[in-house]
């Protein structure tokens, strides 16, 4: 086996073509991790020209493959560190590795980064991991065989749906909460002369920049709305348009009298969907748009699809998705060590760390300032 950390930027026809063929029969699938998504976010963002892919070759192909790029400041962990953060949301954060070789794979590909991580990153940074996976379970257990230290940044559940027979996924829903919803359906139908009505616009071109639109003219527009970076529509809707060439995209809109209430994306994702982004119109917001357009969308995927599950690729602490999904996923954030003896003890003492490093960013500033005033 060899490997290479390539540039993104400057990804050869034949590089990008093994890339493919690996995340075809990669163990795990994580369309976040393919070229459809990672060439358009290093094409189009500020840092797109920092990201690279690492990839393990085994008789001309690729064996493994993870896009990442350098940090200073990682979750608030301030050591260099290179991670899988190539796009805001990492949202599922796995390696694409060859199952004929996976535990090999895996090891030469920390073995690499090991190898790069004194003008790289001396640790590395894997945001969103699936727990219980087959890759989060080898990743770990190959660290454990190898040395390598671990530290869990994050640990949490997210909203996730796993397909029913019956179809029944809002039967943990209370009924006052359903019977508003019902209300709420009512009172757009009254107020729009129209019955909202679920349209999967995957195909329509002018859909994407209806969604920016629509994202940009909420709440989110200050936060974390598309248009709030520079680089990110363009990014966005290019990998949405690549993904909806091979079918694996769902722009699902809720519309009403000629209106566009509500849009969610879901990206194909091997049996199920990565739930990616979702807007609303403000102006209608006292009709609770977005609850109807998921609740729908709980039909749609159960009679226009053959997936199995939805991940809603929450943050922490999403109380509107943990309400409405009834089932869960475990996602975490872990911090490998890459051989060095000092780094792997700055891994094992994060616990510690973490807390000093809170206390200088609030307390240093004000210190400095004091200690000037008091010296000559």
């Amino acid at each position: 086996m060899n490997g290479r950390l390539i540039p993104v930027r400057d990804i050869s026809a034949a590089d990008e073509q093994r890339w493919r063929q690996l995340a075809a029969r990669a163990i795990d699938t994580n369309p976040l991790g393919e070229a459809d998504c990672v060439i358009p976010a290093a094409r189009y963002q500020e840092f797109g020209s920092e990201i690279v892919l690492a990839v393990v070759e085994h008789h001309d192909r690729f064996v493994a493959s993870l896009p990442l790029r350098p940090f200073r400041d990682w979750f608030d962990i301030h050591y260099p560190i290179i991670a899988n953060r190539i796009r805001r949301g990492a949202n599922i954060a796995s390696p694409l590795l060859d199952p004929d070789v996976a535990p090999e794979a895996a090891e030469f590909l920390f073995t690499m980064l090991a190898g790069e991580r004194h003008h790289l990153g001396r640790l590395l940074g894997l945001d969103s991991l699936r727990v219980g996976s087959p890759v989060e379970r080898l990743l770990l257990d190959t660290a454990e065989r190898m040395g390598l230290r671990t530290y869990v940044r994050e640990d949490f559940e997210r909203g996730f749906l796993v397909r029913r027979p019956n179809g029944d996924y809002t039967g943990h829903l209370d009924s006052k909460y359903l019977w508003n919803v019902r209300s709420r359906r009512r009172r757009i139908a009254s107020h729009l002369e129209s019955l909202p009505v679920l349209r999967d616009r995957a195909q329509d071109p002018r859909a994407l920049d209806e969604f920016v639109e629509l994202e940009a003219s909420g709440y989110k527009a200050g936060n974390v709305a598309l248009t709030a970076i520079p680089g990110d529509p363009q990014y966005f809707c290019e990998m949405c348009t690549r993904f909806a060439r091979d079918r694996r995209l769902h722009l699902l809109s809720l519309e009403a009298g000629g209106i566009t209430l509500a849009m969610l994306i879901w990206l194909r994702a091997g049996d199920g969907f990565l739930q990616l982004k979702t807007a609303y119109d403000e102006r209608y917001r006292r009709f609770g748009p977005g609850i109807i357009l998921h609740i729908d969308s709980f039909s749609f995927f159960h009679e226009q699809t053959d997936a199995s599950w939805i991940d809603t690729c929450a943050s922490p602490n999403n109380n509107t998705f943990l309400k409405l999904f009834p089932d869960r996923t475990r996602i975490s954030t872990v911090l490998f060590s890459l051989g060095g003896r000092m780094d792997a003890m700055v891994v094992g003492n994060m616990q510690r760390i973490l807390p000093a490093q809170r206390l200088l960013r609030t307390w240093g500033s004000p210190l400095k300032r004091a200690i000037k005033r008091i010296l000559p």
